[in-house]
C-alpha cells in the first residue's frame, strides 16, 4: 500500500515551489544555485517514477551477463550485430533519457 502523496510528488511540489516562489525573487548566483537544486529535485522524482521501467531496462540490456562481460564482449566486437542488445540498449536510453532530459515534462 503506498501512502499518498508517493515521494515523487512531494519532490515534484517541491521543485514546483522553489521555481514558482522562490526563483523569481532571485538574482544572479542564488538565482543559479536554486534552479540547479529544483533541476536536482526534478531528476530525483523521475528517476523515483520511472525506477520500475529503469529497472527492467537494466535488465532487458544484461539479460543475466555480469556487466564485466558484456563490456568486454562489446569492445571486442562480439555483439555488433545482436538484435536484441540493441533493442534492450534503446529501451535503456529512453528510460534514461526520460529521466535525465524528459522532452514531455517540465522540470
Amino acid at each position: 500500500m503506498q501512502d499518498e502523496p508517493s515521494g515523487a510528488a512531494l519532490l515534484d511540489a517541491a521543485r514546483r515551489a522553489l521555481t514558482e516562489e522562490v526563483v523569481p525573487g532571485l538574482t544572479g548566483r542564488p538565482r543559479y544555485v536554486a534552479l540547479m537544486v529544483a533541476n536536482a529535485i526534478g531528476i530525483a522524482a523521475r528517476e523515483i517514477t520511472e525506477a520500475e521501467r529503469l529497472s527492467g531496462a537494466q535488465a532487458g540490456v544484461l539479460a543475466g551477463e555480469p556487466v564485466e562481460g558484456l563490456v568486454a564482449a562489446i569492445r571486442a566486437g562480439a555483439r555488433d550485430a545482436d538484435p536484441n542488445l540493441y533493442a534492450a540498449l534503446e529501451t535503456a536510453a529512453a528510460a534514461a533519457g526520460q529521466v535525465w532530459k524528459p522532452a514531455s515534462r517540465g522540470g
